[in-house]
């Protein structure tokens, strides 16, 4: 890059490390990250979205400068619709950023989405990225200009490729960030998502869940809704269940399910996420690899040294090594230490005693 848009690249890097290290909550990050870069990409409508680092399912966003009517075709195309540059390829690419004519070769009639959903809607240029930490994604953004304007300049790609990892790490601190709120809502709740895709409760739960997610009552357009919406409707292959942060701090997880008796109609049970769907995000928040993951939940069992040895197959030494870079990773000294970060930090009195039990 030249001097001067190096300059400008270290001052939004600076400012954005600001933001993204006092926010509290993924949609208030991206918020900020939406209103300090539109001035630099000069773009007309985005969509930036917070992911499960498991699945790159998108669990909640701030979406700018899209007609409404847009929202559910999008998803629709995201999720169901094979095309070049998703984003579960991008999530692994050695470049987390990509302007579609570049992926195209020039040719956008060969990417359906534009052809779709992307030219109808005059909205011709798009730039996309991947924002990673640890090794997961934890968020991705869509960015688009009026098919009048010019399209993305690798300038342009390259300055928001300088800025992916600091919004990845912003996104997975706040996965780490917020203490759980003791009063949740009690048990399972159920919701019924309509073929206009307005949500219903149909438990007091379920209202009382509705509200803790942040979606208004008969509201249409929630990302994590639409998400599992278009996940039931193109049938099998993927998970039809996300794990998200809630607007409040605590982990609930969504399984949808076809009403076998109603076209284009699906339950959604929302409900606390378990300790061990809690302790996946976590430690890929912390960068723990997978065996140290499995170690992990065998700790919050109670598992000794020569326990945890027998039960992985590796020798007491190898065990002593990977608690050492758990350690490490966590910051912390101890392994009553560590269970308290993975699991209570999370929210897990009442998951913690239910994990010791099963």
């Amino acid at each position: 890059m030249a001097a001067a848009t190096q300059e400008r690249a270290e001052r939004a890097r600076r400012g954005l490390a600001r933001w993204c290290g006092q926010v509290e909550t993924a949609h208030e990050l991206l918020e900020g990250v939406a209103r300090r870069l539109r001035p630099l990409l000069d773009y007309d409508s985005a969509a930036w979205l917070a992911t499960d680092p498991a699945t790159v399912l998108f669990t909640d966003g701030f979406v700018e400068g899209f007609p409404p009517e847009f929202c559910a075709p999008w998803y629709y195309h995201e999720l169901r619709v094979p095309d070049v540059t998703p984003f579960t390829e991008l999530a692994r690419a050695r470049r987390p950023v990509t302007i579609l004519s570049e992926a195209v070769a020039g040719e956008l009639a060969n990417s359906r989405r534009w052809r779709e959903l992307l030219a109808p809607a005059s909205l011709g240029h798009e730039l996309r990225a991947a924002f990673r930490s640890g090794g997961a994604c934890w968020g991705v953004a869509t960015i688009h200009r009026r098919s009048t304007d010019g399209d993305f300049s690798r300038a342009e790609a390259d300055l928001l490729a300088s800025l992916a990892g600091v919004i990845g790490d912003g996104l997975r601190r706040t996965a780490l960030r917020q203490q759980a709120l003791a009063d949740e809502p009690e048990g399972p709740g159920l919701l019924l998502v309509g073929p206009d895709r307005a949500v219903r409760p149909v438990t007091q739960a379920g209202a009382r869940w509705l509200d803790v997610l942040g979606v208004p009552m008969n509201g249409a357009r929630h990302t994590v809704l639409l998400t599992l919406g278009e996940l039931v409707a193109g049938g099998a292959g993927r998970a039809r269940r996300v794990r998200l942060r809630t607007r409040d701090g605590r982990w609930a997880t969504l399984h949808a399910e076809a009403m076998s008796d109603e076209r284009d109609t699906y339950a959604v049970i929302v409900e606390p996420s378990r300790p061990a769907d809690i302790a996946a995000v976590a430690a890929l928040a912390y960068g723990l690899s997978a065996r140290e993951s499995e170690l992990v939940l065998a700790l919050a069992r109670g598992d000794s040294t020569v326990q945890l040895a027998e039960r992985l197959y590796i020798s007491p030494h190898t065990v002593r090594d990977h608690l050492k870079s758990i350690f490490d990773k966590t910051g912390v000294s101890s392994r009553n230490e560590l269970v308290a970060r993975l699991f209570h930090d999370h929210y897990t009195d009442r998951f913690f005693s239910q994990a010791v039990v099963s």
